[in-house]
């Protein structure tokens, strides 16, 4: 996971433009954007699929860790950004990763939840 370093806030087209930058940088690397969530993009590099997830100025890459490393370093030469290591929360899911495993879960989530609405002492029934 990586975090892009950029101005989200000011001019109401902010955002417009930099997912404007970002979606012609990953198209003129060859990369296809997903049809069913224009904020999914993925590449065939050398009979290895790339597929990054856009969200907001969060990037999700999953591919192999090669190819994961020459992305990121390419990123880097066009964009200011922080390397975050594995994925471990997004979007409310906690996400364990071990070889070959990956292992999802909300239950952070589910407890802040609780937490918020004054129930995390709530029977489970």
């Amino acid at each position: 996971m990586c975090r892009l370093k950029r101005a989200l806030y000011g001019l109401k087209q902010a955002p417009h433009a930099w997912y404007t930058r970002i979606d012609n940088y990953f198209t003129r690397f060859g990369f296809t954007k997903s049809e069913e969530d224009v904020n999914l993009y993925h590449i065939m590099v050398e009979g290895k699929p790339l597929i990054i997830a856009l969200y907001v100025d969060d990037l999700i890459l999953t591919s192999d860790d090669e190819l994961i490393k020459s992305c990121k370093e390419d990123l880097a030469r066009e964009f200011e950004m922080k390397d975050m290591g594995l994925m471990h929360y997004f979007l409310g899911m906690e996400v364990w990763q071990r070889d070959g495993e990956v292992f999802v879960s909300q239950g952070k989530y589910a407890n802040d939840i609780l937490k918020r609405f004054h129930m995390k002492k709530c029977k489970p029934m």
